[in-house]
């Protein structure tokens, strides 16, 4: 730049002084300025500084605050709830508490491994301890040097807390401080053990604090309320300004800052800040160099300065620009950190906020999961819930319907508990694998057939519904047992077939009895006028000239007369047939009844039995064995004639069929077993006969149902039977027979209950 020549000549003095006196008032404003902006710069440093320190603080504060629910989630666990439970029930340390200790146990090493930072574990070692401080599990990286007895008496000073608030320790162990967090596990107001965590030092010190005092940066320690600083592990050493320090550290009990002179050669201060983490026992210190943040200007650099000032006015003005920008950045990061504070505050309430809504969700989850429970278990049908096909849950009617213990029913499938082939011929597994297909689309409802342990066969009315949960989908099984059901509906089928067939059997033999009558009468009457013993049939004969013996000895060629007796006969068959028809259509009035002893009853009727001539014709009764099993029971009213009749049936039916030769067991054998029970007596009378198909035995008591050869049976016997004892005697009578094992027939009389009529 060219400036004029009367700059350098003529430049008027006013000019220069004006120029001197603006350049006078520019040193004077300019430290002025320079002052300002620095006191301002030391201002917003020196905040700076004690917000880095209170954040810390905070982000250490909210640390603890994550490992303390940490720990309290692991002391309320249902694991370790589950273990003092079964523990208090005397569950034994090798069925029942080593399953609770091993899920105890993956519940810690889960939260052993998972809870880290930068890849490094947050905890050192997580201790399961009893309730009297004995060591139940350890999960740790190395071998812990702590002693029992310094445990159990960190213990007994929390003993008294039922609060359930977890608790920071700090120990001294091995010339190091250790922090520790302690929760208790509380179970119907009681204390029956600790968690004991303990935070990894290296892993504290590395993330949250310095690892050196380096003169430009903060140095952070963790204190004790008397000032001590800790020593979190063997490599870490304190810094020497908090042992020098220690006694003014102790004494700041709000977040101020302290100015002490540095020891030594060096003439700097330096600022202390102290936040409080734990109630008068652990405290963040930090400390930096006053210089480093506020400056330390002296008089000769001032005059040095302003003395340059004058001669590097521009670059002044660059300077105070580039101060003001720096206090606008510097604002700027305060007003930052400010915001950062406020919104690490809200997230502070927030979390502690979600942690209620947690603890208050787990305490509803636990008495709904009771409640739920207590349904399942009380249920009066069988409940199973299936996974696929498999078995994961039963409720105790399950375990007494299938006879067996849980356990062995939960490592099975439903169709292990059905015979191999349903009674229509389908195969069990594979229709109960359909259903199961089935029932992913919609609920199935069945009737089905199972098997208990000791191979009894069960009616079932089966529900299968689907329970859809968001990881799986599980099958609800709902087993009402139906075999009473559908015994009691067969006898009533049976009773109203009977009454049908008795009410038709009672108008049949009323109109066969009196053709029948006249057939007899006739035949006798016939046989009487032939016979040469009568005088009127001589008579008749000589007014006739005819020969009465010789007409008998015709009669006697031609077999006439054994026509006649044939037809006599079958009329008396035919009369039987219509009286038992008769005695099946209704009850008998003329029958008396009467006290009767049934085990003489049954030895009366085998002597009948014995004497029988038809019996005798296809076998010989005594070659049969009669095992006499009489019980001692009292005597019951009842038609003895009736009864007599019952047991001579089943008699003649268990000889007849084991005549046919086939037979278990050395010699052919027919058992009677008689018993008392609570409202009556019971009487059995089995064979070792062929059996009876269960084909045959669903229609066995119908009448005029017969497997014998034409001729031989009329089908009315058994059905005859089972009006007595029902109809008549207010009883029942059963038959189970397997084939090739035998038949029984069981009836069962109660004590004076016997009825006279329909």
């Amino acid at each position: 730049m060219k400036f004029p020549s009367a700059l350098n000549t003529d430049f008027p003095t006013r000019y220069t002084l004006l120029g001197g006196f603006f350049l006078m008032i520019f040193i004077i404003i300019l430290p002025l300025f320079y002052y300002t902006n620095n006191a301002a710069l030391q201002a917003s440093s020196l905040n700076r500084f004690q917000l880095e320190v209170a954040n810390k603080a905070a982000t250490l504060d909210y640390f603890l605050l994550e490992r303390k629910y940490d720990i309290r989630a692991l002391a309320d666990s249902q694991e370790i709830k589950t273990y003092f439970k079964n523990r208090a029930m005397g569950m034994s340390e090798e069925y029942g508490l080593k399953v609770s200790i091993f899920s105890i146990s993956q519940s810690l090493q889960k939260t052993y491994r998972e809870k880290t930072i930068d890849n490094k574990a947050i905890y050192s070692r997580i201790d399961f301890l009893d309730g009297d401080g004995t060591q139940l599990l350890l999960v740790t990286s190395a071998v812990s040097t702590e002693s029992q007895s310094s445990q159990s008496l960190l213990l007994k000073q929390k003993k008294g807390d039922l609060s359930g608030e977890p608790q920071v320790v700090i120990e001294d162990t091995n010339n190091q401080h250790e922090i520790d967090l302690i929760a208790p596990c509380i179970l119907n107001k009681e204390i029956c053990g600790w968690i004991v965590a303990r935070l990894d030092s290296e892993t504290l010190y590395n993330h949250f604090l310095s690892h050196s005092a380096r003169r430009s940066s903060t140095v952070f320690s963790l204190t004790q309320s008397d000032g001590t600083p800790l020593k979190l592990f063997a490599k870490s050493t304190p810094d020497s300004q908090w042992l020098r320090n220690k006694k003014t550290i102790s004494t700041l009990n709000t977040p101020v800052r302290v100015s002490v002179d540095l020891p030594g050669k060096s003439s700097l201060k330096v600022l202390f800040m102290r936040v409080q983490l734990l109630p008068n026992l652990l405290y963040l210190s930090g400390y930096v160099q006053q210089n480093k943040i506020l400056g330390n200007i002296n008089s000769i650099e001032f005059l040095t300065g302003a003395a340059a000032m004058v001669f590097i006015l521009l670059f002044g003005l660059f300077w105070s620009i580039q101060t003001r920008m720096k206090h606008l950045l510097l604002k700027t990061r305060l007003d930052e950190s400010t915001i950062q504070k406020r919104e690490l505050t809200k997230k502070n309430l927030q979390l502690k906020e979600e942690i209620t809504k947690r603890e208050n969700a787990e305490k509803s989850l636990i008495e709904n999961e009771k409640r739920y429970r207590k349904l399942f278990e009380s249920s009066s049908d069988a409940i199973v819930i299936m996974k696929g096909a498999r078995i994961i849950a039963c409720n105790q009617q399950t375990v007494e319907l299938f006879k067996l213990h849980r356990d062995k029913i939960l490592i099975q499938s439903l169709y292990d508990f059905c015979p191999e082939k349903q009674p229509d011929g389908t195969s069990s597994k594979r229709t109960i694998l359909k259903k199961i297909q089935q029932t992913l689309k919609h609920p199935q409802l069945f009737e089905w057939t199972l098997q208990t342990e000791n191979t009894w066969l069960i009616d079932a009315e089966i529900t299968m519904t689907p329970i859809i949960l968001k990881s799986d989908t599980l099958i609800q099984v709902l087993i009402r047992d139906i075999t009473e059901k559908k015994q009691t509906q067969e006898i009533l089928i049976q009773t109203e077939k009977m009454m049908a067939v008795g009410g038709l059997a009672a108008g049949m033999a009323h109109e066969i009895n009196n053709p029948l009558g006249i057939i007899l009468q006739a035949c006798q009457n016939t046989t009487r006028r032939l016979s040469p013993d009568l005088k009127k049939n001589h008579e008749a004969a000589a007014s006739l000239n005819l020969d009465l013996e010789l007409l008998q000895k015709y009669l006697q060629k031609r077999k006439i007369l054994t026509y006649l007796e044939s037809i006599h006969s079958a009329g008396e068959r035919a009369a039987q047939i219509v009286k038992s028809m008769l005695d099946f259509g209704r009850s008998s009035k003329t029958t008396n009844t009467e006290f009767c002893d049934i085990n003489a009853l049954l030895d009366e009727t085998l002597k009948i039995a014995e004497s029988d001539y038809n019996l005798k014709k296809k076998y010989d009764f005594k070659k049969i064995t009669i095992s006499r099993q009489y019980g001692a029971i009292e005597k019951i009213i009842c038609a003895k004639t009736e009864i007599s009749q019952v047991f001579l049936n089943i008699i003649k039916n268990a000889a007849q069929a084991i005549g046919t030769g086939t037979f278990s067991g050395k010699t052919p054998e027919i058992t009677i077993y008689t018993a008392p029970e609570p409202d009556g007596i019971i009487i059995t009378i089995s064979d070792n006969g062929p059996g009876i198909s269960q084909k045959i035995q669903k229609s066995i008591f119908e009448p005029f149902f017969t497997t014998k050869p034409a001729g031989e049976g009329t089908g009315l016997g058994l059905s005859v039977s089972y009006f007595i004892i029902t109809a008549h005697h207010s009883g029942r009578i059963e038959v189970d027979s397997t084939p090739g094992q035998g038949t029984t027939f069981t009836i069962r009389l109660p004590i004076n209950k016997v009825r006279k009529s329909n």
